[in-house]
C-alpha cells in the first residue's frame, strides 16, 4: 500500500501542476484534486484551474461543489466554505453557464462553532454566488436577489444591492426602492442603493432620494446628500444648496457642504466660494475644506487662493496651505 500522503505533500504537487500547465494530463490530475477530502486541497485545485482557465474542467468543478454542498456534516467536509468559495470563483471566471450552483449556494447557511456560540460561516460564499448569478445575466436572477435583499448577513445583502446596480433595468429600480424604504440595520447599504437609483434611472430617481434630505434621520440626510452630489446631476445643485440653506445642524451641513463640491459644477464652487466668505468662523473653515475637491484643477485652485488671501483669516490661510504647502 503506498504510503498516505500528508497535507504538504498534496500542496506540493498541486504547486508542481500549477508550474508546468503544459505538462499532460495537467487538467486531468487537477480534476482529480478536486474530489480530495481536504478542502485546503479542493481550494487550490480550483484556483489552478481558474488560473489557467481550463474550460473543460467545468463538470468536475459543479460535481465538487455539489458533493460538498450536500455533504450530511458540511463543517467537516468543507470548513469555513473555504472550497466551495473558491469553486464559485472558478466558476465565474470560466464563464460557467449553469445557475444551479450560484442558486443553491445564494441558499446555503453553515453555522459552525465559535468562541460563545455559533457562526453563520456561508455569508462570504452566498454574496459570491449573487454577484455570479448577476454576471452571467441569469434571466431570473431578481427573484434570487430578492430574498438575499433580507438575508441576515450584511455581506450579502450589500452584494444583493450591487448585482441589482450591475442588472439595471426597472425591476432593479423597483428593489432598490424597497430596499430603501424598509431601511437596513447598515447605513452603508441604503447609502448604495441610493447611488444605484440614480445610477440607473436619475430623472425618476432624483426627486425620490432627495426626499430624503428632510428626514429626521441625520444618517439618511447625509448619504441622500452625497448620492446626489457624486451623481453630478445638474439637478442636484439646486437641491443641495436648498438643503443646506433650511439645515442648521452643523455635522449635517458639513455633509451638505462635501456633497455641493462633489458636483463639481461651476455653480456650486462660486456657492461655496460666497459661503467661505460671507459666513465666517467654523463654516467658513467647512466650505474651504470642501473646495479643496476642486484643488485638482489649477483654475479653481488659483480662484480659492485668492478668495481665501481677500478673506484676511489666519485660520483659512492655514487651512488652503495644508492642502496646498507652497513647492520648495
Amino acid at each position: 500500500m503506498p504510503p498516505r500522503l500528508t497535507l504538504e505533500d498534496k500542496l506540493a504537487a498541486l504547486t508542481t501542476l500549477e508550474r508546468n500547465p503544459s505538462a499532460p494530463n495537467t487538467a486531468e490530475q487537477l480534476q482529480r484534486w478536486l474530489g480530495d477530502p481536504q478542502n485546503i486541497v479542493v481550494a487550490r485545485a480550483a484556483g489552478i484551474i481558474a488560473q489557467f482557465d481550463l474550460q473543460p474542467s467545468l463538470p468536475a468543478l459543479i460535481a465538487a461543489f455539489t458533493r460538498l454542498i450536500d455533504h450530511p456534516q458540511p463543517v467537516s467536509a468543507d470548513k469555513t466554505c473555504r472550497a466551495k468559495e473558491a469553486i464559485i470563483l472558478a466558476l465565474d471566471g470560466l464563464r460557467n453557464p449553469d445557475p444551479d450552483p450560484y442558486l443553491r449556494g445564494m441558499r446555503h447557511v453553515q453555522m459552525e462553532p465559535v468562541w460563545c456560540g455559533r457562526a453563520d460561516s456561508a455569508a462570504p460564499l452566498r454574496a459570491q454566488c449573487a454577484s455570479a448569478l448577476a454576471r452571467m445575466r441569469y434571466f431570473a436572477a431578481h427573484f434570487a436577489l430578492t430574498d438575499l435583499l433580507v438575508d441576515a448577513q450584511a455581506e450579502p445583502r450589500q452584494a444583493a444591492v450591487n448585482a441589482l446596480i450591475f442588472l439595471g433595468g426597472e425591476r432593479s429600480e423597483l428593489l432598490l426602492r424597497l430596499k430603501v424604504l424598509t431601511g437596513d440595520e447598515d447605513p452603508r447599504i441604503v447609502s448604495a442603493c441610493y447611488v444605484g437609483l440614480l445610477d440607473i434611472e436619475p430623472e425618476r430617481s432624483l426627486p425620490f432620494v432627495a426626499g430624503f434630505l428632510t428626514s429626521e434621520n441625520s444618517e439618511a440626510v447625509e448619504n441622500a446628500a452625497l448620492a446626489l452630489g457624486a451623481s453630478r446631476h445638474e439637478q442636484a445643485f439646486p437641491l443641495l444648496r436648498a438643503a443646506w440653506e433650511h439645515n442648521s445642524d452643523l455635522n449635517l451641513r458639513k455633509s451638505l457642504l462635501l456633497a455641493l463640491a462633489l458636483t463639481r459644477g461651476e455653480p456650486a464652487f462660486d456657492y461655496l466660494l460666497h459661503i467661505m466668505r460671507e459666513e465666517g468662523g467654523t463654516t467658513a473653515l467647512l466650505a474651504c475644506d470642501a473646495l479643496v475637491i476642486y484643488g485638482v484643477d489649477q483654475r479653481f485652485r488659483d480662484r480659492l487662493a485668492t478668495a481665501v488671501a481677500a478673506c484676511h483669516n489666519p485660520k483659512l490661510s492655514d487651512s488652503f496651505t495644508a492642502h496646498f504647502p507652497p513647492e520648495p
